[in-house]
Parts: C-alpha cells; sequence; structure tokens
C-alpha cells in the first residue's frame, strides 16, 4: 500500500502487508458453470453442424469464449497460490465471537458497548472487521438511521483491510432525553469489494463457513426503566476510531489496543 485514497478509511496504524497469490477465482459456481457452457457448446455445435451448418460457429462463439475464460481463470487461480501465511483468527478464536458469514472473505459483527443506558447517556458501536484472504479488501458499510441517538439519517463508511488484518471501528452515541424505554436496534449492512482480486484463504481461517454478497446485523441497546436522566453537563461525544487489533505481518495479535480503546469512548 504506497498510497492511501483519501475516500477510504485507514486503521491508525496502516498494515502495510502485501497482497499475494491468485486474482482469479476458481471456487464451485465458476467450475460448475466453465462445465456447463462447455457441454453445451459441444451439444449444440454438433446439432447445428446436422440441422444448419451455416449457424454451427454461434454456439462455439457464445457458449465457447465463455467456457476458455472459466478454465483460464481456473488454471490462473491455481498456478498463482502461494504458501498462504496463518491468520490470526481474532474474532472467532481470541474474542469468541459466533460469526455466521463472510462477505468475500470478510466477517464481520457489530454491537454497543454499553448496551444498557439511561436518557441522555452516551454508548459505543463497535463494528468488528477480519479479513480471511491473502488479498486485501474495502469494506463498505451502512449505518442506519436512529434519530433517538442523534441518526436523523443512515450514513455511510469505507473501511480498508489489509490482507489477514483484523480491526474495530468504534462511533460514540448519545441517547436524547425523549427516547422511549425499552429495546432499540441500530441496522448496520456490510458489503465488500475485492479491488486486488480473490487471493486464497489463510491457513488457520474458519473453512466450513458460508459466504454471502452482503451482511446485515441490527445492533441493540437497551434504554433501562427506571434509569434516571443524565443531568450533568454533557462533554462532547469522542471521534470515531478505527484501530487494528492483528496482522499478519506480526507474529501476535494485539487486543491490548481493544483495552486501551474501550477506555476512550
Amino acid at each position: 500500500m504506497n498510497s492511501q485514497n483519501p475516500n477510504i478509511r485507514y486503521t491508525e496504524t496502516p498494515d502495510r502487508t502485501t497482497d499475494a497469490g491468485p486474482t482469479k477465482r476458481a471456487d464451485t459456481p465458476v467450475w460448475f458453470f466453465t462445465i456447463v457452457l462447455g457441454v453445451a457448446a459441444v451439444a449444440l455445435t454438433a446439432l447445428g453442424v446436422q440441422t444448419k451448418p451455416a449457424l454451427s460457429w454461434i454456439p462455439i462463439v457464445a457458449l465457447g469464449l465463455p467456457c476458455v475464460y472459466g478454465i483460464w481463470s481456473i488454471h490462473a487461480s491455481y498456478r498463482d497460490r502461494v504458501a498462504a501465511p496463518k491468520s490470526h483468527n481474532v474474532l472467532a478464536g481470541e474474542l469468541g465471537f459466533d460469526l455466521l458469514a463472510t462477505c468475500r472473505g470478510v466477517v464481520a459483527t457489530a454491537f454497543f458497548v454499553p448496551d444498557s443506558l439511561g436518557r441522555s447517556g452516551h454508548t459505543a458501536l463497535y463494528l468488528f472487521l477480519e479479513n480471511y484472504m491473502s488479498r486485501h479488501r474495502v469494506v463498505h458499510v451502512r449505518f442506519g438511521h436512529l434519530p433517538c441517538i442523534g441518526r436523523p439519517e443512515a450514513t455511510y463508511e469505507t473501511f480498508h483491510l489489509a490482507a489477514g488484518q483484523a480491526a474495530v471501528y468504534t462511533m460514540p452515541v448519545r441517547a436524547k432525553p425523549d427516547i422511549a424505554t425499552g429495546y432499540h436496534r441500530l441496522s448496520v449492512q456490510i458489503t465488500v469489494d475485492q479491488p486486488a482480486g480473490v487471493g486464497q484463504k489463510l491457513a488457520g481461517a474458519r473453512l466450513r463457513i458460508h459466504d454471502m454478497h452482503k451482511l446485515r446485523f441490527a445492533a441493540p441497546f437497551e434504554l433501562a426503566a427506571g434509569r434516571p436522566e443524565t443531568t450533568e453537563d454533557q462533554p462532547a461525544l469522542p471521534k470515531p476510531r478505527y484501530v487494528s487489533l492483528a496482522s499478519i505481518s506480526e507474529k501476535e495479535p494485539n487486543i491490548e489496543r481493544l483495552h486501551d480503546l474501550a477506555g476512550t469512548v
């Protein structure tokens, strides 16, 4: 990473891990469609030679060329594989989160700390991200609107995740004095881009986990009944922070950064 895009949020200590591994896909859908296209191209061409010889070239062009591209993609994926470094597996291992799916190799979870507060009290949304792949990812996050914590409309953030990097983003918020008692939920939606290609899954990452095109969360918090309103003067909320917790360029994850972060939000 030689330069930083001003429209993307990088961790406070940028992760300089370089990308490695294949740029092309060779997963089950690629294999399936390559085989189907190849069989269909041969069958339709053979049929065309017998019935419409002048048009028999059409299946070769329409179906055969995509099949050839699929074969080349599979070949390139296996050709470019490297000895993958080991993932620190911070979210599922060190922190013990129950992860149900990835989005293009990125796992995530989101929740409020603390998750119970009084009127005019403040809390912070913690968004944890980890890249299981050997090439960097760009993560797009939509934070939903929730007027009772000062969010009259949805906002968007874009995060950089180096290969194998784990990080946490904190977004402090304050409950309004007229917030209703009970549970409230902030929607969080995540999509991921692969600007440098697919890469390969790192050693030690969770293998049996479903991959999705979008992750959705509903981060809950409670406005506890009977909690008095905070009446003293409220200081300005801290600014959001994006902190790296682990890099495959380092031998061990640095969970102490999470403890330090908790004391500042």
